[in-house]
């Protein structure tokens, strides 16, 4: 598996925690106040950089079937994941860590979670997509929901 950028750090490294007590689980407070304390210093600006990080996040996971991304999201705790329609590919996040309870601010907010998805699609389905948050609890939502959409390549000017 690819190491961290600049760390040295695998994805299997991160798996391996020593913590006899307090063991895998965390508050998810923390990772909220940890990524919106990054929108906060970087700018909202950042959405797109923490979409990409979540998208190499996903493609390094080694999901290969939808089945194993629902349950890496069960795993990690990020949600629960559901497909509710194929044309075009919408996917349904329940109990998302990055949004569930949080009020209206009139803006989707899981660009880490969405990145997530298309990391983990490019895998599954071996082509480069886009995924954009249609509904959000951060938006007044129940849910969050994704569309999936192919990336064209772009035309060559020739």
């Amino acid at each position: 598996m690819k190491r961290s950028n600049n760390l040295n750090i695998s994805f299997e490294d991160m798996y391996n925690v020593n913590r006899p007590t307090l063991g895998r689980q965390a508050d998810i407070v923390i990772t909220r106040i940890l990524k919106y304390a990054l929108i906060d210093y970087l700018g909202f600006n950042s959405a797109s950089k923490i979409y990409f990080a979540g998208r190499y996040v996903g493609e390094n996971c080694n999901v290969k079937t939808m089945d194993e991304m629902k349950e890496l999201f069960m795993e990690l705790g990020i949600g629960i994941l559901d497909v509710v329609d194929e044309d075009p590919l919408k996917i349904r996040v329940t109990e998302c860590i990055g949004c569930s309870g949080l009020p209206n601010v009139g803006q989707s907010v899981c660009f880490f979670e969405a990145g997530i998805i298309a990391g983990c699609l490019n895998n599954i389905l071996n082509e480069d997509v886009k995924v954009t948050e249609t509904k959000c609890h951060a938006m007044g939502d129940d849910y969050c929901e994704f569309e999936v959409h192919d990336i064209q390549p772009s035309s060559d000017l020739n």
